[in-house]
């Protein structure tokens, strides 16, 4: 079915589906599968904000083979690595991801343990789909001789009101279900796309050489019926397929994440191209309250200001920042995009504000910095992601050339995130807290960082609504009743 129009009612779909299968504490199960699978679910994070639904993990940005040992003998079922490739050319996409397979298979070699891959990436469709699942596939094939069966494709984030329904995936705004090919993620330089049916993305995305009818579909109907039903469609699957699965809460996923246990027992294999809701099922882990005031400033630090980077340039975060700037007296620091682009003026502009952003911290007031709000655009795609990766380069040497350690860090946006963490605060490896809001994650940052035990709030540029940022600096300053 192929869904048009201006978007549909959640409540009215909701009331006409069947009910959620309510199954003995599915989670449970899914947690005590895990503890003694003897495996790890690795999550290949394409920007930082993939942690957004999970707590009390740890987060990788590099992928060497002492780092990944380290990972593998910790007691967690799952850990993230944070790739980046969205902000990067897909050759260099297609490199991270073969190197990663290749140093993760060794290490799985060397500790007698397995592990399952989920490329974890954008929930309204953006990134290097199929290349990424594509990579994985052949190398472990080429490492180990297997195939996968199936790469199921869940882009369900439901803090963020992401949700897939009769195929087509959707971003939900109040009551109202809009087609992500009608939102401005499609419109992307780098990533935009035409279809919101997922069948025809995949056909779209792979240039035609999976066509609809090739994909598997899981509906809302067949999930609602239970693990069994599932997983019989499971054990059908083969030839590294599509596997279209429709979802619209945690208690689908639950299901499916039963199924896929049972029928990866009897010997199926799949890998995984989602949202960061499936994680948080298929890794069987629980529910926190968002995190208190107390854990998101820097302990010693509570007389400095704290610093909020924002690179994003989707309207919802243009939206934030002026409700930020309005909301607070929060100093601002506009970054002019078009002097960054030019090398005789970049050094003046990075100077003034550099020189601003360490006094005004160590004054205690909290400072924006955030670029220049008119998108620069140039004609194709490879121009527009070295425009991109520019402007977050500029945001990331003002990070790196701070003196003053800020009480919090807050970074909007995927790829400015990502930058900032590795390149700015050289982070190696994070703790995971959990969330401040809805979909909205926290590490602490580790002792190899410029800043060590600092909260690091990981924002995305397409969540929240137009108050959540204001709010949730308020929440740190301690002006906003939790």
């Amino acid at each position: 079915m192929r869904i048009e129009g201006n978007g549909l009612s959640y409540s009215t779909i909701h009331s006409q589906l069947p009910p959620v299968w309510q199954g003995d504490n599915l989670r449970e199960q899914i947690m005590q599968a895990n503890q003694s699978g003897n495996r790890k679910i690795i999550v290949l994070d394409d920007d930082p904000t993939g942690v957004q639904t999970v707590h009390n993990i740890d987060v990788l940005t590099k992928w060497d083979k002492a780092l990944l040992r380290e990972a593998f003998n910790n007691p967690e079922t799952v850990f993230y690595i944070l790739t980046n490739t969205r902000g990067v050319e897909a050759s260099e996409a297609e490199r991270i991801n073969r190197e990663i397979a290749r140093h993760v298979q060794e290490v799985a070699d060397e500790t007698g343990k397995g592990f399952v891959f989920v490329s974890r990436s954008d929930s309204t469709l953006r990134g290097y789909y199929p290349l990424e699942i594509d990579v994985l596939s052949s190398e472990i094939h080429r490492l180990t001789g297997k195939a996968y069966d199936g790469h199921l494709l869940v882009p369900a984030f439901f803090e963020g009101g992401r949700v897939t329904y009769q195929n087509t995936h959707f971003l939900l705004e109040g009551d109202t279900l809009i087609p992500v090919h009608q939102t401005e993620f499609a419109q992307d330089k780098v990533f935009g796309y035409e279809h919101g049916d997922l069948t025809e993305w995949v056909a779209e995305k792979t240039e035609g050489r999976i066509q609809p009818e090739d994909c598997t579909v899981i509906t809302l109907e067949q999930l609602r019926r239970g693990p069994a039903a599932v997983e019989e469609i499971l054990l059908r699957v083969e030839g590294n397929v599509p596997v279209i699965i429709n979802c619209m809460s945690y208690e689908d996923l639950d299901v499916l994440s039963v199924a896929l246990l049972q029928a990866e027992k009897q010997g199926k294999r799949f890998i995984f191209r989602t949202g960061a809701s499936f994680v948080k099922s298929y890794g069987g882990i629980g529910h926190l309250d968002y995190l208190p005031r107390e854990r998101l400033t820097a302990k010693g630090q509570e007389s400095r200001g704290g610093l909020v980077v924002v690179g994003s340039y989707v309207q919802k975060t243009t939206r934030q920042l002026v409700q930020l700037l309005s909301g607070t007296d929060i100093f601002p620091l506009e970054m002019e995009v078009g002097r960054i682009l030019q090398p005789r003026e970049r050094v003046g502009e990075l100077g003034r504000l550099i020189s601003e952003a360490n006094q005004r911290l160590a004054q205690g007031q909290n400072v924006a910095v955030y670029s220049s709000r008119k998108l620069v655009a140039a004609g194709n795609k490879a121009e527009n992601l070295k425009i991109s990766q520019a402007v977050s380069a500029a945001l990331v040497e003002i990070v790196r050339s701070l003196q003053v350690i800020p009480k919090f860090i807050i970074a909007k946006g995927g790829i400015t995130a990502s930058d900032v963490a590795t390149k700015g605060l050289n982070i190696r490896k994070a703790r995971v807290l959990g969330q401040v809001s809805a979909g909205v994650p926290v590490w602490l940052t580790g002792e190899e960082a410029k800043f060590s035990g600092v909260p690091y709030i990981v924002f995305p540029g397409n969540v929240g609504d137009d108050r959540t940022l204001l709010e949730t600096v308020r929440k740190i300053d301690g002006q906003l009743i939790e």
